[in-house]
């Protein structure tokens, strides 16, 4: 009843079982790699950008500036003249006073009269 399990078997009927058991599993293992690079690739697409229409980028165009607000130019302004002073003592001092208030020209008597 059991006979063919002890029956020898030959090389060549061996080496095409195991070619077709290794070509199975060749083929199980690419379709499983496929697989997984199609499923990557689907969910690489999910993270891409999407291009925008063409329409959009040439209908729309920018706002141009606003023009200048017309101002007219401001009136010329007269700078206040500081006329020089003397002080009321003898003529021996006279101090004058600039319209820059870091000069101040100061003229001294000689007295040389008497």
């Amino acid at each position: 009843m059991n006979e063919w399990l002890n029956s020898p078997v030959s090389p060549d009927a061996s080496e095409r079982v195991h070619g077709g058991v290794m070509q199975r599993i060749r083929r199980r293992r690419h379709m499983r790699r496929g697989a997984g690079v199609l499923a990557l690739l689907a969910l690489l697409t999910l993270f891409l950008p999407a291009t925008p229409d063409l329409e959009t980028l040439t209908l729309t165009a920018p706002t141009p500036p606003g023009a200048p607000a017309w101002a007219p130019p401001p009136a010329p302004r007269k700078l206040p003249v500081i006329v020089a002073k003397a002080t009321s003592r003898p003529a021996e001092r006279i101090t004058i006073y600039t319209d820059d208030p870091d000069v101040v020209i100061v003229l001294v008597a000689d007295r040389g009269d008497e």
